[in-house]
C-alpha cells in the first residue's frame, strides 16, 4: 500500500510541477523553439516566401498556395527553381509534414547558409498546423 501511495505521489508531483514553473514544457504546443515561426506570426509577414521542404507526390497533392518546393533530396534542381522566384527581400517560411518533422530545420538551415541570411523561420507544426487552419 505503501509503494501504491508513493507511486501516486511521484505521479502527481511530476505530471503537475510544470504548472508551477516559469518555462512551459518542450512538448507544450504554444513552445516556440529558437528558429521556429507560430502561424499566426507567419501569416502577418509581408511579404513572405513559403517554402515546402516536403517530397514532391505531398507536394503536387497540396501545398500552402503560392509555396515553392525545395528539400534536400533534390536540392540542386529545386534550388534553381527558388532563386529564379524569389524576390531575395522577402522572409522565408520553411515548412514539412508536422512538427517532428526535421526537414524544414535542415532546408531552413540549408538556406540561411546558401544565401546568407538569418531571416528564415520554420513553420512549427509545419503541414499539420496549415491543414487545421484551413478548416
Amino acid at each position: 500500500m505503501q509503494v501504491l501511495i508513493i507511486g501516486l505521489l511521484s505521479l502527481v508531483g511530476m505530471g503537475g510541477t510544470w504548472l508551477f514553473h516559469p518555462e512551459p514544457p518542450p512538448w507544450n504546443p504554444m513552445t516556440v523553439a529558437e528558429g521556429e515561426i507560430l502561424l499566426e506570426d507567419a501569416l502577418a509577414i509581408e511579404p513572405s516566401t513559403w517554402i515546402d521542404a516536403r517530397g514532391q507526390m505531398a507536394y503536387e497533392e497540396d501545398h500552402i498556395p503560392d509555396a515553392l518546393l525545395l528539400n534536400e533530396d533534390h536540392w540542386a534542381e529545386n534550388f534553381e527553381q527558388f532563386i529564379i522566384n524569389w524576390d531575395g527581400e522577402s522572409t522565408i517560411i520553411v515548412y514539412c509534414d508536422s512538427r517532428t518533422c526535421a526537414a524544414s530545420k535542415g532546408v531552413a538551415e540549408r538556406l540561411k547558409a546558401s544565401l546568407g541570411i538569418e531571416d528564415v523561420w520554420v513553420l512549427k507544426g509545419g503541414w499539420e498546423t496549415w491543414l487545421d487552419h484551413r478548416k
